[in-house]
C-alpha cells in the first residue's frame, strides 16, 4: 500500500504546473512562427515609392502585382495597364518556398534564384543572381526583393537591391496596396 506525502502532492503540483506553462509556451511559439501569406492583388502606390526616371513610379499608368503563394511555390506576375488600353503581363516569376536554390534559364545567361525567411517568417527575401560575361569579364548581376505587409494587411512594402560591377549599386522602395 502506498502512502501520500505531503512531498510527494506538492512535486505533483509543480511538475502539472511546469507542463501547462510549457503548453503554453510552446502554442505561443508555434503562433509567432507562422509564415506570412503574401498572396492576393496589389496596386503599386507611386505616392509612397521612390521617384526615379526610369522605374515604376515613372510608369503612366497603372500596375498589378499578383502573388500566389501556397506550400511549394511564391510567384510574382506583374500586370501593366496603360489608359483605354488592355493590361501587359510580364513573365510570372516563381520562386521555391522551401528556400532551394533553383536555376533560372529563361534568359540568355545562367542564373539562379531563391528566397530566405526572417526569423519570425513575417517578411519575405527573394534572391536572383545572373551570371553573364560582358567582354571577357564574368560578371553576377545580384537583384534582391524584401517583401513585407503592414500590420493592418493594406500594404505591401518591396524594398529592391540591385548590384552589379556594371551598374553599380540602387536601392528602390516600392509601396503596394492591397487591391
Amino acid at each position: 500500500m502506498r502512502q501520500n506525502y505531503p512531498d510527494s502532492k506538492r512535486q505533483n503540483e509543480i511538475i502539472r504546473t511546469l507542463l501547462i506553462s510549457l503548453f503554453i509556451s510552446s502554442s505561443i511559439a508555434l503562433n509567432a512562427q507562422t509564415t506570412t501569406n503574401f498572396s492576393g492583388k496589389w496596386e503599386f502606390d507611386k505616392t509612397n515609392s521612390d521617384k526615379d526616371e526610369r522605374g515604376d513610379a515613372s510608369f503612366n499608368g497603372t500596375i498589378i502585382l499578383e502573388i500566389k503563394h501556397n506550400s511549394d511555390t511564391i510567384t510574382f506576375t506583374n500586370t501593366f495597364f496603360m489608359p483605354g488600353k488592355d493590361g501587359r503581363t510580364l513573365r510570372p516569376d516563381k520562386f521555391l518556398a522551401n528556400e532551394k536554390v533553383t536555376q533560372d534559364n529563361s534568359g540568355s545567361d545562367p542564373a539562379k534564384k531563391f528566397i530566405k525567411w526572417s526569423q519570425d517568417r513575417k517578411v519575405l527575401t527573394t534572391n536572383f543572381i545572373m551570371t553573364a560575361t560582358i567582354d571577357g569579364v564574368v560578371q553576377d548581376f545580384v537583384t534582391t526583393k524584401t517583401y513585407k505587409i503592414s500590420e493592418d494587411g493594406k500594404t505591401l512594402l518591396v524594398v529592391e537591391f540591385n548590384k552589379s560591377k556594371l551598374n553599380g549599386e540602387k536601392t528602390v522602395k516600392k509601396a503596394y496596396k492591397k487591391k
